[in-house]
């Protein structure tokens, strides 16, 4: 619906809006929380025209209005549906449920470690062994109704507000004393390394305390960016906050988001000794605020990073998303067999003596893929370990079909990238819907596409491109049952 409205205003063009219907209609096949096949079939109908993907869809039109209709009877009921698909006889994959029911936690605006908290307590503490998941599952249905709550949050800076001659601070500034006071009236403490010349108060209105800090840190940044660009000084705060009733104190530091190029270590190119790569360090450099930087220059950063890498200046119709995420998609049975050797070899001694046995960590991977092929591998501990033991089988046993979709998601998760991207410099939405889920869904897989891109330019001297093009290769010619082709996607 926003892509809709962007569209109108002429800063999305009908190929976003085509990929991003397509990727509606993809995943509202097997999503209960629509509603019912009846209720699937009519969003279906409003996003497709003569049983194609729309490329547009008017703004306030009728389909706009039908798909906004639908989408206001499910949000409401969403979880409780997926309770009761689980409850059913025939429950969805379990996989599918679990990112279903997160991200629409997470998309409710709930802070992911407050959710880790509440699904840790439930499922491991307080649970009865015997409990039905879609029993947990009803209670996040109730958690996601219900309603904000206004916080009072109070963060510290180093140094003193001194506003504009004649002017007044603002009323949510507290003067050093007042900031002490105010941490002692509500039963908190000072860690003894801060050092605090004032405060702002603020009240936030969220649906848990750390969202609220984070909706304040942000409130935060965009003061520090107008004393910044008024003023020409920079202010900076303490990095933590205190919530009124909640006992600790809250880091603010802006988070690491989960890229991790190890390639750059492990072939020692970290060092400015080495010297400079004209496809990887433009890259880098571009990539570098996706790590850490505000939301809006992360997501135009990493797309010019890929754009960088993976794009071709006369080949208009490149896409530089599915050839990242070909990439992604053929390093991830190298990936997962390799977490599970060092699983498995920790489970179970005599594995473990087979592996030791074996020089190479390629190898390992693709001793382990046989095995779970020949059902012959040990039985992990964790659930978790076992779900990855079942995806790979069924990656072993029909490659191309199970990593070309396991392809489509992470190019639809990049493609989204590319519309953020689009509607921030284009239309200059800071706040766009799916801003905050796109660089959660698309940082680590850019990291894991980058990292390949490295590993191959420094190891094999491969270009970007060629990789890609021996990712696509791979991906159309690897075979059922083929362990050692499966781990050897992208070549050595």
């Amino acid at each position: 619906m926003e892509a809709s409205e962007a569209q109108n205003l002429g800063h999305l063009s009908e190929k976003s809006i085509r990929g991003a219907v397509t990727t509606a209609l993809r995943l509202l096949k097997d999503d209960p929380g629509i509603g019912s096949p009846t209720e699937r079939t009519a969003l279906a109908g409003a996003l497709t025209l003569n049983g194609e993907p729309r490329d547009e869809i008017s703004y306030k039109g009728m389909e706009f209005e039908q798909i906004d209709e639908l989408l206001n009877r499910a949000t409401p009921v969403y979880l409780e549906r997926w309770a009761q698909a689980i409850s059913s006889d025939s429950p969805p994959p379990a996989e599918r449920g679990s990112r279903a029911i997160a991200a629409h936690l997470l998309d409710q605006g709930f802070n992911s470690n407050f959710l880790h908290r509440w699904w840790t307590y439930r499922i491991r503490i307080r649970k009865p062994a015997d409990t039905p998941f879609s029993v947990l599952v009803s209670e996040a249905a109730a958690l996601s109704t219900k309603p904000e709550t206004e916080f009072t949050v109070l963060i510290p800076f180093p140094s003193e507000l001194k506003p504009p001659r004649g002017l007044l601070p603002p009323a949510s500034w507290l003067d050093a004393a007042r900031v002490s006071e105010w941490v002692k009236e509500n039963a908190l403490s000072i860690p003894p390394s801060l050092h605090q010349q004032g405060g702002l108060l603020l009240k936030i209105s969220a649906l848990d305390p750390e969202s609220a800090v984070q909706l304040a840190a942000e409130r935060v940044e965009l003061f520090a960016a107008r004393v910044l660009l008024s003023l020409r000084k920079q202010i900076q705060n303490c990095g933590v906050a205190w919530v009124q009733g909640q006992s600790k104190i809250f880091s603010i530091e802006r988070l690491i988001r989960g890229i991790k190029i190890g390639a750059m270590h492990r072939e020692n190119r970290i060092w400015l000794e080495t010297e400079a790569d004209p496809y990887i360090d433009p890259a880098i450099e571009l990539l570098a605020p996706l790590q850490s930087g505000a939301t809006t220059t992360a997501i135009a950063g990493g797309w010019a990073a890929i754009e960088s890498l993976l794009g071709e200046p006369k080949n208009k119709r490149a896409d530089p998303a599915e050839r990242l995420a070909t990439i992604v998609a053929c390093s991830f049975p190298r990936a997962e067999l390799t977490y599970l050797a060092y699983v498995l070899g920790e489970q179970d001694k005599a594995f473990s003596e087979s592996l030791r046995a074996i020089p190479e960590n390629r190898e390992k991977a693709a001793f382990v893929a046989q095995c779970i092929l020949d059902d012959t591998c040990p039985t992990p501990g964790e659930w978790s370990d076992r779900a990855a033991i079942m995806r790979m089988k069924e990656v072993l046993s029909a490659p191309q079909e199970t990593l070309t979709t396991i392809k489509h998601h992470v190019q639809d998760s990049l493609a989204r990238l590319y519309r953020q991207r689009n509607l921030i410099l284009h239309a200059g939405r800071t706040h766009a819907v799916a801003l905050r889920s796109t660089l959660r869904a698309a940082t680590p897989l850019v990291g894991a596409g980058l990292d390949r891109i490295c590993h191959a330019r420094f190891v094999d001297g491969v270009p970007p491109i060629r990789l890609a093009g021996r990712a696509r290769t791979a991906l159309t010619t690897v075979a059922p049952g083929d362990a050692a082709g499966c781990v050897s996607l992208l070549g050595s």
